[in-house]
């Protein structure tokens, strides 16, 4: 039986790095909104505050493909974080 949970595991991590492998090479053209922008010659306002993370990198990062990877697992990090301590603070109360 506990062979058995080792290979779950080790499928699910196969399969969330192939994933973070393989999604910045994905997600490499704009996005929705500023293919539009560009399509119609638009001009972006400009921004009051870029970010902690703008456009999702790294800025004193120079290889775009390694920005959109540690920026993805920071921000998959920061959200199961946030999910967890919600869930102990909400298990907590009861």
């Amino acid at each position: 039986m506990k062979d058995i949970a080792i290979w779950k595991w080790l499928i699910a991590i196969i399969i969330i790095l192939a994933v973070f492998l393989y999604f910045p090479t994905y997600i490499a053209g704009p996005d929705g909104l500023e293919a539009v922008f560009e399509t119609y010659g638009f001009t972006p306002p400009t921004q009051l505050w870029s970010g902690i993370l703008p456009d999702y990198t790294f800025p004193w990062i120079m290889n775009e493909w390694v920005t959109s990877l540690l920026s993805g697992i920071l921000g998959t990090l920061v959200v199961f974080t946030v999910a967890y301590f919600l869930g102990k603070v909400l298990i907590a109360r009861k």
